[in-house]
């Protein structure tokens, strides 16, 4: 693992979670029951929340009955999400780029644009292995990406944003294939200017295929916003990906 990886410092800042603090349960939830309703999952399924963040997806699963395991690189995400453990609901400290020892799921969650964070392909290859080895021969992943297209299209190359007292300055550009954001923070609690950066590579939906067909799955079904609208390459939000083994 890289120690200097951008996403290592940022999702462990509480900056990171102050500037997303509108990502509630409250906006988790009407997703969850839809997506899950869709899914058709059996009764107590298995489920992987992978890269769960502070685990507001995993809870609503575990709330549906589903029997959930949440990872996160992130310590302090997964410390925190920790204290709702019951049974039935648990979370671990992962990197997705590893194999994950834990028994096969009935699907596999990777949402929210919680992937295209790394340096190399060969990375975001492993992290779709990982995802698809993690499921059981019928199992469905879904991934929750940013649609490339849209989200370059309507970039804000500068925004300004106070949150109790605390200043952000945020700076969005594209390099290449990435869509980086470099903010720029002033805390008067203290006298420093604290910087980081968050980086994401633009896969479209190409990208993706090519990257499954490499673990023998393929895309069964593609939505363009949490209320699993149709995919529309200009206009959707989001590229939501339903997809399963090859000879599924």
């Amino acid at each position: 693992m890289n120690e200097s990886s951008w996403f290592e410092s940022w999702f462990n800042s509480p900056y990171y979670h102050l500037l997303y603090r509108d990502r509630d349960e409250s906006e988790a939830r009407p997703f969850i029951e839809c997506l899950t309703q869709h899914l058709q999952l059996p009764p107590r399924a298995h489920v992987l929340d992978l890269a769960c963040g502070k685990g507001r997806h995993s809870l609503r699963l575990a709330e549906l009955g589903y029997e959930v395991l949440g990872i996160d690189i992130a310590p302090e995400n997964i410390a925190y999400a920790q204290q709702f453990e019951r049974p039935g609901l648990r979370f671990q400290v992962h990197d997705m780029r590893e194999p994950l020892d834990a028994a096969p799921f009935d699907v596999v969650l990777n949402l929210f644009t919680s992937f295209g964070y790394f340096d190399q392909e060969e990375e975001h290859q492993a992290a779709i292995h990982t995802m698809a080895s993690a499921l059981k021969p019928e199992g469905k992943l879904v991934i929750d990406f940013l649609n490339a297209k849209y989200t370059i299209d309507r970039l804000i190359p500068k925004e300004e944003r106070t949150i109790d007292g605390i200043d952000f300055q945020i700076h969005r550009r594209t390099e290449g294939l990435q869509v980086i954001k470099e903010i720029r923070i002033r805390d008067p609690r203290n006298s420093s200017t604290e910087a980081f950066s968050e980086q994401v590579t633009a896969f479209r939906l190409e990208d993706f295929q090519r990257m499954l067909h490499k673990e023998d799955m393929e895309v069964k079904e593609v939505f363009g916003d949490y209320a699993l609208s149709a995919f529309d390459p200009t206009e959707s939000p989001r590229l939501i990906m339903v997809c399963t083994r090859s000879n599924h």
